[in-house]
């Protein structure tokens, strides 16, 4: 595809002549407008009420919702589904998603704003201050004597600084832009204006690797008082290639955030021209998720924007994230704006097993991920994509297959292998729920949320370049109880594991252990002691702040 090929379906601005607008970038919103990618390969004929009308009976759904979200099941699957167990699973799997996702756009959105983080200064002038809101990704730096009078000395000319982060649904961002970063609020309460400007650091998901494609970016501002909050594009910014940071001089506060421009309009407000560069990939995060049906185990496939407010949305929605199940690992990459990844389903499987993604096609398309960072969708949820893993009794023992990701960028390459590694006990329709019971439930515990929040960090350590922290440290954890054999053989037997799936996956089979009521004090106690007599400084300080976090560590 043509690199000017780079608008989205909001291109039009009202103050400027639609000739303005850059002959490709016409071309792609006349195709975008003639073929909808939501209801491609869709219809609302006789299939479409077979699908509706099986499924009505059954969960009394209001047949309107089901217009697009049950038909990707072909007429032939929907007549079988009485009688192919196999089927009716699939069917019955997918509408339990919908029910709990409601992706449905009719329904009714809250106008609620979600304080995602929120953090108060009390500062003074005699020296520079720095204020962090880190699970944001905004980083405040005031100078010394930043508000002066001759009256007073610096010392006694203090100030407070409010910063938080929002996730709402009552933003308006400028037109032919997209959300690339946290939306903060920034609040002064100062007794004089500011004599000095303050540098503002916000952290976003673009991938610059050209200095040429920081054109791309730009801060936005909204000076509204009440919602909806209207943003305008801030000049003046700086997005250097390399860095995950814009940074800005402010001597006003509101709500800022950083987009990146998608469309010709938005690029003549900010004086780009037509001139466009190759626009900067957008970095994102495939979460792997598993959770066991009575009828079967069920993969599901999510993806967020890599952005650091991720975890708080995740806490925030924990209900709503339950119904993934249980995170097993995660790992980053890259995708190209207007662009959308796909999963591959190779037709061989060991005897006995199914493999059924809920969604055909089994895509994610790149606005949708853009939708959730921006609240634009009556969703709780991520985009994300479900497939139902189911064994005969018959079946062979392990289920070890590879479902491969397209469209994306990871490494230089163009996929990457998702490996689905299930016993047959763990997924065939006559073994109880996996859901843990009432005796082991999950601990609210100040250490273990420490570790909680550096499960990215511990992952990409241990699973570093070289095996050699993995294999020490997994010696340790296996030698102190904290995991058993099993778990271990299964995370190192699996050929295609990166080194970082394998660290990934050997941290959240620990976290798991440390959710157990019966084991938490014990484990914390063993697992500080293991961090911090290792070799490398950022596990020791992990380990040294669960023990400060942590009634039961010594």
């Amino acid at each position: 595809m043509n690199e000017c090929y780079l608008s989205l379906s909001t291109v039009h601005d009202h103050s400027y002549p639609p000739h303005h607008v850059h002959p490709l970038i016409q071309e792609k919103l006349h195709y975008q407008q003639a073929v909808d990618p939501y209801v491609e390969g869709y219809s609302t004929d006789e299939d479409g009420t077979v699908a509706s009308s099986l499924l009505d009976d059954y969960l009394q759904f209001e047949p309107s919702s089901l217009k697009h979200d049950f038909l990707s099941l072909s007429v032939d699957d929907i007549k079988r589904s009485s009688t192919d167990p196999v089927t009716s699973s699939s069917v019955l799997s997918q509408a339990r998603d919908k029910l709990i996702t409601h992706f449905d756009t009719g329904h009714k959105k809250s106008k609620e704003n979600y304080v995602l983080s929120e953090k108060s200064f009390p500062l003074t002038c005699d020296t520079d201050n720095t204020v962090n809101l880190q699970k944001c990704g905004l980083v405040l730096y005031f100078p010394q004597k930043v508000i002066t009078t001759l009256v007073e000395s610096p010392a006694a000319i203090s100030y407070d600084v409010t910063v938080k982060g929002l996730w709402a649904e009552q933003f308006l961002f400028p037109k032919g832009t997209q959300l690339i970063s946290s939306v903060t609020s920034i609040a002064l309460n100062s007794p004089l204006p500011l004599d000095k400007p303050v540098t503002a650091q916000l952290m976003h998901c673009a991938s610059i690797t050209d200095q040429s494609q920081s054109k791309y970016l730009s801060f936005i501002v909204s000076h509204s008082s009440q919602p909806p909050f209207e943003f305008e594009l801030l000049p003046g910014g700086e997005f250097l290639a390399g860095s995950k940071y814009g940074t800005i001089q402010l001597k006003e506060f509101s709500l800022i955030a950083i987009v990146l421009v998608v469309s010709a309009t938005a690029a003549i407000a900010t004086a780009i021209g037509y001139q466009f560069f190759q626009v900067p990939l957008l970095r994102c995060q495939g979460l792997i998720y598993y959770k066991r049906e009575s009828e079967n185990m069920k993969m599901s496939f999510a993806v967020l924007n890599d952005l650091p407010h991720n975890d708080a949305i995740i806490k925030f929605k924990k209900e709503s994230y339950k119904k993934f199940g249980e995170e097993e690992w995660n790992f980053p990459f890259q995708m190209r704006t207007d662009s959308q990844l796909e999963l591959h389903f190779p037709p061989d499987k060991p005897i006995g097993w199914t493999v059924l993604p809920l969604r055909k096609p089994p895509t994610i398309h790149e606005r949708d991920v853009c939708a959730y960072t921006e609240s634009q969708t009556s969703s709780d949820l991520p985009p994300y994509i479900s497939v139902i893993l189911q064994a005969t009794a018959t079946a062979a023992e392990w289920l070890s297959y590879e479902i491969t990701v397209s469209g994306i960028n990871i490494d230089k390459k163009d996929s990457i292998a998702i490996v689905v590694h299930k016993s047959r006990n763990s997924c065939i329709s006559s073994i109880p729920s996996l859901e843990l019971a009432p005796a082991v439930i999950e601990k609210s515990n100040e250490a273990s949320e420490v570790f909680r929040e550096k499960i990215s960090t511990l992952s990409s350590i241990i699973g570093s370049g070289t095996s050699t922290i993995f294999d020490r440290i997994s010696d340790e954890f296996l030698s102190a109880g904290l995991i058993s054999q099993s778990i271990l053989d299964d995370i190192t037997t699996v050929p295609s594991y990166s080194n970082y799936q394998r660290g990934s996956r050997l941290i959240r089979e620990l976290y798991k252990r440390l959710l157990k009521i019966d084991t938490l004090n014990d484990d914390l106690i063993v697992l500080c002691d293991i961090l911090t007599r290792q070799e490398d400084e950022q596990l020791v300080q992990i380990g040294e702040d669960m023990k400060k976090n942590s009634s039961c560590a010594v």
